[in-house]
């Protein structure tokens, strides 16, 4: 009886969002009827975006997918420095962070990547493209520096963005070399002693042939948490970056783009403050207690009376190195064009030092996690428009992962085994290697029908087989507790169906159904508690959109209901555990698969042209998450019934709005810009089902409001700006991590900056 409810409650639902996506342009049609009239207004089409959603430059009007696109110039008006940024402007879209610019995890229609961030081989549960080359696998952040446009499409986006785009995709497109000489830099200072500069230089090397483009970034900052330890340091950090770019163009209908990309990050800790929430096995490490709101202060409090002080008495150093080569060639023929794009990425995962958190010598670690990744793709696709448009291809690919472990006992360690005497310093605690690979092969093709000018259907189908392998070994007190040797290949068939109605220029109306897979794979270690194999997830996703202009263009609106429907739910299972049999310390390190999970909701977002000198947008979704059968969840060693409960990552409601107003001013134009963003409750963390009871936060990430303020004077040349984030220093975190942290689980505390930049360009 609760199924059928839960099918028609679902029907009503889908029902709803067609009536109401339907009614948003009717409601219109008188606007649109009165807006024939000439405007001396400029039309917002001169500030078109075109997409590649689909593989072919659309305008993101004619596009019938729920997509978010940011332009260059609106990433450089809000200041966008990385995901969080842009996210930010994208409804139902949230976000985790694992204490460190490129540990960061997105969830889009709470369907987020629910995996272990330090897995050898790094699965998502979406896509993220950089110029079409996949680099999921090798990062979550990469160069924000000199883009054309990021491209965020909630939904599955299985036909064209492949494997583990169950969720979504994240199409980051690079500005490309032109033939003519130009460039800019920047510099800019602000909070915390943070320096940044960034610059791009073109220069066209053989007239009409060969032209260079180079970008790049530097970064340095005393961080805004201080380590009150007479070692002294805190989250520091270092970030540089650059990418060059090399477009030859041989023919008239052959261009071919070859980059290359690199990214270094270090940090002097996790950026996290205690909360004094000890879960069960440290808590009864460090104080022969159960869970709970335990922990020693230690000299510096909790979260949120204390936002910027650690304690911890060994220097740690966290963070990552990234690289990738690839190569983009597109050949028109006329009516058919080919695009093939390969590349090859490199990462480094890196965590040093104290991992206790205190200012007792306890534990320290070593972490190094290498990551590889090689794939390829090629692509037949018409040109133009025609009765039929198509495309069909085919990726290859293969993913490796090593990780070499280790925690150590320090000299005040509480485990220290007794044949030791008391002293263990150096003695490994818990360790584990690793080396995993992942190799892939997908044909896909898409068509679109086009019965007449304003009604068309589409359908698309991925074939896709997948294999993967691990060799791993876990240790406690230098005892083999598990080896493992294990493989386990994978097929799928996904499709897509659409149905677009264009009933008038500027008016569409669309309708989806579409299937999303992610590979199932095999544990990195051995356990009692989970199978030797985990399942594929997959998920259905049906939605209604409609998208249309008034006020001659310059008012643009997209409106989506949508529902999902999700099968086999990846869920990591990572928690740390005294075997009282032989009093060592464990670790559950894998992944289990709940039965079956729903998302359904409402995206609504516009644009807005004002008056020639103001412009306004907005964004809202609403999503409603739950696990519709999940009886057997393993949350810190204790199985859960989590039927009925919401997912993590996923807050039931986000909004956003920015405006701009701009006036002359002396050859300048002056701006003045405001940002506001809006983001309820969310569980951040699993553990939040078991400890609920005990403690709802830290692990139930509070709802906030954000408001940024931005200032400015610029020209074709110069261009001088001032802006405040978090304006009104609202108190929030995005997520909780957990470690053997003595004084509790840790948060990364929002924080307020004032800055200032200077830019010059040529």
């Amino acid at each position: 009886m609760r199924s059928y409810t839960r099918h028609v409650l679902a029907r009503r639902f889908l029902a709803g969002s067609a009536l109401a996506v339907l009614a948003s342009p009717l409601l219109a049609m008188p606007a649109l009827a009165q807006d024939e009239a000439p405007s001396s207004a400029p039309a917002a089409a001169s500030t078109d975006i075109l997409v590649t959603a689909q593989r072919r430059s659309e305008s993101i009007q004619d596009v019938p997918i729920a997509i978010t696109a940011i332009g260059g110039e609106q990433l450089k008006d809000q200041n966008v420095r990385g995901v969080e940024d842009f996210f930010a402007m994208t409804p139902n879209v949230a976000f985790q962070s694992n204490g460190a610019r490129d540990r960061k995890d997105l969830a889009i229609r709470g369907i987020s990547n629910q995996l272990n961030p330090y897995a050898d081989v790094r699965q998502s549960s979406y896509a993220f493209y950089i110029d079409e080359f996949s680099v999921a696998s090798g990062t979550s952040n990469p160069q924000i520096v000199d883009l054309e446009r990021i491209e965020v499409l909630r939904g599955p986006q299985g036909t064209y963005f492949g494997r583990n785009a169950v969720g979504g995709a994240i199409n980051v497109v690079t500005r490309k070399p032109v033939n003519e000489f130009e460039g800019n830099a920047e510099i800019g200072y602000s909070s915390f002693d943070t320096k940044r500069a960034q610059g791009v230089l073109n220069v066209p090397v053989i007239d009409g042939l060969l032209a260079v483009r180079a970008s790049g970034q530097y970064e340095k900052s005393d961080g805004y948490i201080h380590n009150v330890n007479p070692i002294g340091g805190g989250n520091d950090s270092k970030y540089y970056t650059g990418r060059i770019e090399a477009r030859l163009t041989p023919l008239d209908n052959l261009t071919w783009d070859f980059t290359y990309s690199y990214s270094n990050e270090k940090n002097g800790m996790r950026a996290g403050v205690p909360t004094g929430f000890v879960t069960r096995t440290w808590a009864s490490v460090y104080y022969g207690a159960s869970a709970g709101m335990i922990a020693d202060a230690d000299g510096v409090g909790f979260y949120p009376e204390n936002t910027n002080e650690v304690n911890f008495d060994r220097p740690q150093e966290v963070g990552s190195k990234f690289q990738y080569l690839s190569t983009h060639a597109v050949w028109d023929f006329g009516p058919v064009e080919a695009t093939l794009v390969a590349g090859h990425l490199t990462s480094d995962l890196y965590n040093y030092g104290d991992v206790d958190g205190g200012s007792y010598d306890y534990f320290y670690e070593d972490l190094l996690l290498k990551r590889k990744s090689t794939s390829g793709e090629l692509r037949l696709q018409s040109t133009g428009s025609h009765v039929f448009d198509w495309s069909v291809g085919t990726s290859v690919g293969k993913d490796s992962g090593r990780m070499d472990q280790s925690t150590y006992h320090g000299a005040d360690s509480p485990l220290c085994p007794s044949s030791y005497n008391g002293s263990c310093e150096g003695l490994e605690v818990t360790g584990a290697d690793s080396h995993s690979t992942s190799r892939y092969f997908a044909m896909f093709g898409q068509g679109t029908l086009n019965f007449t000018d304003t009604l068309s259907a589409t359908a698309g189908l991925r074939y896709s087989w997948e294999k993967v392998t691990n060799v791993s070994q876990s240790r406690s007190n230098a005892i083999v507790t598990g080896n493992n040797d294990r493989s386990a290949d994978f097929e799928d068939l996904s499709p897509k169906f659409t149905l677009t109605y264009r009933p008038q220029p500027g008016l569409m109306v669309y309708a989806t159904a579409s299937r999303g897979f992610k590979s199932g794979g095999t544990q990195t270690s051995n356990s009692d508690q989970l199978s030797n194999e985990f399942k594929p997830e997959t998920l259905w996703n049906y939605e209604v959109g409609t998208k249309f202009d008034l006020l001659d263009r310059r008012l643009r609106v997209d409106v989506t209901g949508f529902y999902m429907d999700w099968s086999n739910v990846q869920q990591t299972i990572r928690f740390q555990y005294i075997d009282e049999s032989t009093g060592l310390l464990k670790g559950v390190s894998g992944i289990a698969n709940a039965a079956s999970a729903e998302s359904y909701g409402v995206e609504a977002s516009f644009n807005a042209q004002i008056t020639p000198r103001w412009t306004l947008a907005g964004q809202l979704g609403y999503n409603k998450t739950k696990y519709k059968d999940y009886p057997n969840a393993l949350i810190d060693n204790t199985v859960l019934d989590l039927s009925g409960q919401a997912l993590t990552s996923a807050p039931e409601w986000t909004a956003g709005a920015q405006s701009q107003y701009t006036v002359p001013l002396g050859g300048f134009d002056a701006f003045g810009r405001v940002e506001w963003n809006f983001r309820s409750k969310m569980i951040s963390n699993p553990y939040y089902y078991l400890y609920k009871d005990v403690a709802g936060e830290p692990f139930l990430s509070p709802s906030y409001h954000n408001v940024n303020l931005r200032v400015g004077i610029e020209n074709e040349t110069y261009r001088l700006v001032g802006y405040v984030e978090n304006l009104f220093k609202a108190n929030y975190y995005a997520s909780a991590y957990e470690k053997a942290f003595y004084s509790g689980v840790q948060v990364e505390p929002s924080f307020r900056e004032f800055g200032v930049s200077f830019g010059y360009s040529f």
